[in-house]
């Protein structure tokens, strides 16, 4: 079991630096064109020269199937693309285009890239130039996740997914499913029965499941019309009968301590007399309908949207609780019912008004109420870059600023999109490309500048059929961690990292077969919430069912707060800032995440930076986890101030102390991150800057404090703009080299922009200067629009934290050993 021990103080050196203001700061066609035509023309000649025909029994019709990769900022239309002469298959996170040609000798292609390079007259086609390289997929291109993860057995006979990449034509995708069909006739025997037990032809999917051996797939990997051929999800369970067990079967739920935590859920309401519900119930109000005159059924809940959030924020992992056969209430549960019955607001209040009655009320009657539950979002209120912040967003951070002294933590769901403009199939056919589109942003309220917001992971789980050899029925995410089909992304205001947070949301099943003999092209909502793929919440219907199945970033929101209330529980006296920075240091991104969104070992500078980027937008920091947020472990150790003020424009010093000798040489991952909460004034009228106060860190190794403490002092004295403070870093490493800055990520460009910021490092066995001594972390606060003689300071929490994979590394101890003296000593001061 992992020792739970409580959190260190994080030491901090007893000087305040004044800051100057910062200064402003400022800032190209390919310059060899033919050498340019030739590197492409060249790619081509290999692509298209004859292949020796290879022992394979499939010899399907060979598509000449390629990437075009493209430029950093190129860029080439569809239209463009088939005016070329290729048709495009698929469009890739990194830029690369997926096309196929039916002219095996790509004639149009090669003249327009003639006319180019200038080698014959005519058009310039200048658009090529956007082309890096033309590459052909390779065999591992075709491996989905799942089977890379479990590869098939020398002597396994094993049920897959294939997918072929789709021409348009219908009658074509059908006869090379035929002939692929034929081949496996063929090649089956009684003791490996190989054979396509089902298919599907769409207007862009073309799947089928199979079975077959270790050498027939290794056969299939090599042709070209393969997209991808992966394990099918499998499912969690087999019915949902088990859920709907009565109430005996459960224990007496005990009301929480009064002095625990409590949650307000903004919402449709609860239904008060659901048994899981009312020993936890602190109170439930309708805001600001007095008179019942557009809410006429009082706090309960007739839509159910409230009811199920609030399930979850009251105990978290509902699934869990029902396999254990135990629900014991972490938080007090309070209720603000804003919409009526069809989940409407009133249209003739504003939705600021209902939300700043209700907060009011709640967080000055109950002192306890500390955690603000939103899962209500403007669908027609897409966030776009240069964007000012909108007006429900807006309040919200204006509240968080006003109750400082209560120490609220607002959380918001960031937000469903459907997809409406995408055909039924797509929705599984460009997974996950579409959550970088523009029209999958976060909506109002997620832009919260101060709240933490909330997006949608899958389960990755099946469908809940026992038919598992029924290819419709396809989920859209297939691995737990992979982002919900529906959840929102970032970024946000003026470009600071939204969501937050992931957490577990759901998924979709499509019944493809459903669809098509409907004749719907066009996924509307979340028709068809199945089992295996969606969350467990308690039901308004309780009467009938105790618990409910349901999908959305709402359910993903709760779990978040349930977790700020326990910890809110745990650290009554910490301030908001200090729950969310333990919150968001202890989020990771999950074990699994699409490979378009990965790293990969020999991505350029550039590269790398848009593939974090697309993370950030997409994940934020990860998914948070309760134990690593509530307490340290002998591998795993996090240090904290809270409560700090700071005059703004000014520094604050810390130190971290030196890393143990065992903690650097012991093979394994070894994570250092920083994180830092404020909670600045805000305005949404301001397009320069939403906060009206900034912050940002550096941290600094292998070199002595009193030197970056003199150099930091130097810059607050001089206006000489190559000394100024923003340069300060840069005079450092140019004279006492590169490596005493530890280059956190995301970089201080990137996290600097929100309220919530972590940058964390590996250290690797070839790292320098951790062995040097202790680190210094430089903490600065920058003045935007706020006035001096208004706003003199700003508060924030600090997080640092230490780990190792390796659990027999005592980190903890040695680390205590060494804060604890410092700790006394500045006491006596």
């Amino acid at each position: 079991m992992v020792s739970k021990f409580e959190h260190l103080k994080l030491p901090r050196i007893n000087i305040e630096l004044p800051r100057r203001s910062k200064p402003g700061f400022g800032g190209n066609k390919r310059p060899n064109i033919s050498e340019h035509s030739k590197h492409l023309l060249g790619q081509i000649a290999i692509l298209t020269e004859p292949v020796k025909e290879k022992n394979n029994p499939f010899r399907l019709d060979p598509k000449l199937i390629f990437k075009l990769k493209m430029a950093k900022q190129g860029y080439i239309s569809d239209d463009l693309v088939t005016l070329t002469g290729l048709n495009c298959l698929a469009r890739e996170p990194n830029k690369a285009i997926v096309v196929f040609s039916s002219d095996n000798q790509l004639t149009e292609f090669k003249k327009r890239l003639e006319n180019y390079s200038q080698i014959t007259d005519g058009p310039k086609y200048e658009y090529l130039g956007a082309i890096d390289d033309v590459v052909p997929l390779e065999r591992e291109d075709r491996i989905g996740r799942l089977l890379e993860l479990k590869p098939v057995e020398s002597d396994e006979l094993a049920a897959l997914d294939l997918e072929l990449w789709h021409t348009g034509d219908r009658k074509e995708m059908k006869k090379y499913l035929d002939d692929i069909t034929e081949t496996l006739e063929y090649l089956s025997s009684d003791t490996a029965p190989m054979i396509m037990s089902d298919r599907y032809i769409g207007e862009y999917l073309c799947i089928a499941r199979i079975k077959i051996n270790h050498e027939v797939l290794d056969f299939l990997l090599e042709e070209k019309i393969v997209k991808e051929i992966d394990r099918p999800p499998q499912p969690a369970f087999e019915s949902t009968a088990d859920y709907n067990l009565p109430i005996v079967s459960f224990p007496e739920v005990v009301s929480p301590p009064e002095d625990n935590c409590g949650i307000l859920v903004i919402d449709s309401g609860v239904q008060r007399g659901h048994p899981l519900i009312a020993p936890v119930l602190g109170e439930a109000e309708v805001f600001p309908d007095a008179n019942r005159q557009f809410i006429k059924g009082g706090p309960d809940d007739v839509n159910g949207h409230g009811t199920n959030v609030a399930g979850i924020a009251i105990y978290g992992d509902v699934e869990n609780c029902i396999k254990q056969r135990s629900f014991d209430p972490t938080a007090w549960l309070f209720s603000a019912r804003v919409t009526n019955d069809e989940n409407q607001y009133d249209e003739d209040l504003l939705v600021e008004t209902q939300l700043d009655q209700a907060i009011r009320v709640f967080v000055e009657q109950y002192p306890n109420c500390k955690v603000i539950n939103i899962s209500l979002g403007n669908a027609d209120q897409i966030y776009r870059d240069g964007l000012k912040q909108f007006r429900l967003a807006a309040k919200i951070d204006e509240i968080a600023y006003q109750y400082q002294h209560k120490n609220i933590v607002f959380v918001i769901s960031a937000g469903n999109n459907f997809h409406e403009k995408l055909k039924y199939e797509q929705l599984r056919n460009d997974y996950p490309n579409y959550l970088l589109n523009k029209n999958a942003r976060i909506i109002d309220p997620a832009t919260s500048a101060i709240a933490l917001t909330v997006g949608s992971l899958s389960f990755g789980r099946g469908s809940i059929t026992t038919n598992t050899s029924d290819v419709r029925l396809q989920p859209i995410a297939k691995l737990p961690g992979y982002p919900s089909y529906f959840t929102r992304t970032g970024f946000g205001v003026d470009g600071m990292i939204k969501p937050d947070l992931v957490d577990f949301g759901g998924d979709l099943v499509l019944d493809l077969s459903y669809r098509e003999s409907l004749g719907l092209p066009k996924v509307r909502e979340l028709e068809h919430t199945v089992a295996g793929v969606s969350l467990l919440t308690l039901s308004k219907h309780y009467n009938s069912s105790l618990f409910h199945f349901c999908s959305g970033t709402s359910f993903a929101a709760p779990r978040v707060a349930n977790l700020a209330a326990q910890l809110f529980t745990k650290y009554p006296d910490a301030s908001s800032n200090l729950i969310r920075a333990l919150i968001v240091n202890s989020a990771l991104l999950p074990k699994e995440i699409p490979r378009e969104f990965q790293c990969k070992s020999g991505q350029l500078q550039g590269e790398k930076t848009k593939t974090i980027n697309n993370q950030l937008a997409i994940y934020g920091y990860g998914q948070p986890d309760l134990q690593r947020a509530m307490y340290s472990a002998e591998n795993y150790v996090v240090l904290s101030e809270d409560n700090i003020s700071i005059k703004v424009g000014s520094f604050h010093i810390y130190e971290i102390p030196q890393l143990p000798s065992d903690f650097l040489k012991k093979k394994g991952t070894r994570i250092l991150s920083i994180t830092l909460a404020f909670d600045p004034p805000t305005r949404p009228t301001r397009g320069d800057s939403y906060l009206g106060i900034t912050m940002e860190f550096d941290l600094f190794k292998g070199i002595d404090r009193e030197i970056v403490r003199n150099a930091y002092e130097t810059a607050t004295k001089t206006s000489l703009p190559d000394v100024s403070p923003d340069n300060t870093k840069t005079k450092l490493k140019e004279k006492h080299g590169a490596g005493i800055e530890v280059t956190l990520s995301p970089s201080s460009t990137v996290r600097k922009k929100g309220t919530i910021q972590r940058g964390q490092v590996e250290i690797f066995d070839r790292s320098t200067k951790y062995d040097q001594g202790n680190m210094t972390l430089i903490v600065s606060c920058n003045r935007k629009w706020a006035k001096p003689d208004e706003i003199e300071i700003q508060r924030y929490a600090l997080v640092a934290c230490i780990s190792h994979s390796d659990p027999t590394v005592d980190l903890y101890n040695r680390m205590k050993n060494q804060i604890e003296p410092r700790e006394r000593i500045r006491g006596r001061v």
